[in-house]
């Protein structure tokens, strides 16, 4: 009969019970890796802008008799414009004129607005003419202008301009309600 001796046997489960404890109170095995990888990110940032206004304006008299009708919008616009170059513009066109027909004609210089309050860039200087052919300045924002988030950019996040319409009350427009379409377009450069 042979005899075994305990000694290898309370050996091997006292590794066993060590590394046990070592692995239970988070401590990492003795082999370890690390590996780093750099990654060079790239992006283009353009120019770009947006803009936004109220779904409609409803045009009022403004006192007497055959007074001009008058309403006041407040246009939203984000933008940023590229460090060099051209002034970027908002603008506004008349798309069609008033219909039904024999009502207001925009055709006539009748439909005016003048600027004001624009958080970033110039508005428009005195009284403008809404035209059919083409389209007049709201505000021009000049190169390297930003929406929001303060210096080098605007405060203001969204930026915007204040529009007042006028439009004349010719004794020879029929009665009746009346509806035109407007455009505004903000070109960034």
């Amino acid at each position: 009969m042979r005899y075994h001796s305990g000694h290898s046997y309370w050996k091997k489960a006292g590794l066993t019970a060590l590394a046990s404890v070592l692995a239970i109170n988070g401590v990492p095995p003795a082999h370890s890796d690390v590996v780093v990888v750099t990654q060079t990110l790239q992006a283009q940032l353009a120019a770009v802008g947006k803009v936004s206004a109220p779904a409609s304006l409803t045009l009022t008299p403004t006192g007497t008799v055959f007074s001009p009708f008058a309403g006041s919008l407040t246009l939203r616009y984000r933008v940023r414009s590229a460090p060099s170059g051209s002034v970027s513009t908002l603008t506004v066109q008349a798309t069609g004129n008033f219909s039904p027909s024999g009502g207001p004609n925009i055709s006539n210089n009748g439909l005016t607005y003048t600027c004001a309050s624009a958080t970033l860039g110039t508005p428009c200087s005195g009284n403008q003419t809404m035209s059919l052919a083409s389209q007049t300045s709201v505000t021009a924002i000049p190169a390297a202008a930003c929406t929001g988030g303060g210096a080098p950019c605007s405060t203001a996040d969204p930026n915007s301009v204040n529009l007042n319409v006028t439009l004349d009350n010719d004794p020879a427009y029929k009665a009746g309600s009346y509806t035109a379409a407007i455009t505004f377009t903000i070109s960034v450069l």
